[in-house]
């Protein structure tokens, strides 16, 4: 894979950053890692990803004018509807 061009996964969290923004929601990365059903380190390198390929800025959670255009050419975010599994079963996410 290329290092400018981000995996669908990573694209999908693109899109929930500008859903977030959108509806005025803190975008953390946290957050994002239970929306996609990641991992926290997962989610930490798809944003990497972003990062990478410029469409995300290097500081914070914000989108670049590239990722804005690229996120709503996107479909619509669907939270994930089985969160990550953390080897702590029983414990759900308020």
């Amino acid at each position: 894979m290329s290092s400018n061009k981000p995996e669908t996964d990573a694209l999908t969290l693109l899109r929930a950053i500008f859903d977030l923004g959108d509806a005025d929601m803190r975008v953390t990365l946290d957050l994002l890692a239970r929306l996609g059903g990641h991992s926290r380190d997962r989610a930490k390198s798809l944003l990497s990803q972003l990062r990478r390929a410029k469409l995300v800025q290097e500081t914070g959670m914000g989108l670049t004018m590239v990722g804005l255009a690229a996120a709503v050419a996107l479909p619509e975010f669907e939270p994930c509807r089985e969160p990550a599994r953390r080897g702590r079963p029983g414990l759900r996410a308020a």
